[in-house]
């Protein structure tokens, strides 16, 4: 096996068990377990937890951005919007299972936090910078509230919908953010 795919493997459990039972919760046996690589072998590619979590958060920021580019295709701003609502509402499931894996380790990251959490953590806050400039492109002077108000709905649908191990409730809470974009 390539030094590439261990890393690719012990990467995938650990957002996998972060995603399902948080960030310190998750100890460097489980992830070894998880992606069947030895603990030894895990410490070749990271040092501490800590430093997973760089890798985690890193990978999940690629994607993202990865994924705003493929929306950036469309020239409509409010498009681009409706493109993400229909990417987020695929993982209802996931999200009624263990909640948003971005909002949900942000959260958990900040409670411990001494100073904020580190802009290179803060993935949610890459969201609502990514709505906020969509809204500003549509010209609308409030275009950093609008931003925060669309992931704060998101956001609050996914707690709902996994307090509640519902994922309906986050369709249709997916539906109402829709509907006050095709407002704006």
């Amino acid at each position: 096996m390539r030094k590439s795919d261990k890393k690719e493997r012990l990467l995938k459990a650990a957002k996998h068990l972060i995603y399902k039972q948080g960030f310190h919760h998750t100890t460097l046996a489980q992830i070894s377990q998880e992606s069947g690589i030895s603990l030894g072998n895990l410490y070749y590619y990271f040092k501490t937890k800590e430093e997973i979590l760089s890798a985690v958060t890193k990978n999940q920021a690629e994607k993202f951005q990865a994924f705003t580019n493929d929306l950036e295709q469309d020239p409509d701003p409010k498009n681009r919007l409706f493109g993400f609502l229909d990417v987020v509402i695929t993982a209802r499931s996931n999200i009624a299972n263990y909640g948003c894996p971005i909002g949900s380790l942000s959260q958990e990251l900040s409670k411990t936090a001494e100073n904020g959490l580190d802009d290179s953590l803060n993935l949610l806050k890459r969201y609502v910078d990514w709505a906020s400039e969509q809204f500003q492109l549509m010209g609308r002077q409030d275009a950093k509230t609008l931003g925060r108000q669309f992931i704060a709905n998101l956001q609050g649908a996914s707690l709902l919908a996994s307090a509640l191990n519902d994922s309906e409730v986050f369709v249709e809470q997916v539906k109402r953010v829709k509907g006050w974009v095709e407002l704006l």
